[in-house]
């Protein structure tokens, strides 16, 4: 499938729901933050999206800080 075919599927679709422009790349990002979310280890997404560092993995992080204060509230500090 060439790119620019990928390029209008998503476009198409994008409209379709009514998301404004969609690029090819916010799908990455959107793989990798429902990764994190899920609790995916980082180096292990590292791996599934192929690059060679972790810091640019960890750009791809789009959690807000709603899943920073529900980790915090399952820590136990008091053992």
């Amino acid at each position: 499938m060439q790119p620019s075919s990928i390029y209008r599927i998503l476009q198409k679709r994008a409209g379709l729901a009514e998301l404004g422009k969609v690029r090819p790349h916010d799908l990455r990002r959107t793989f990798a933050t429902r990764m994190l979310e899920q609790g995916c280890d980082l180096f292990i997404l590292q791996r599934a999206m192929g690059h060679t560092s972790v810091a640019t993995t960890s750009r791809y992080d789009y959690r807000g800080e709603t899943s920073r204060e529900e980790v915090c509230k399952h820590l136990d500090v008091f053992l």
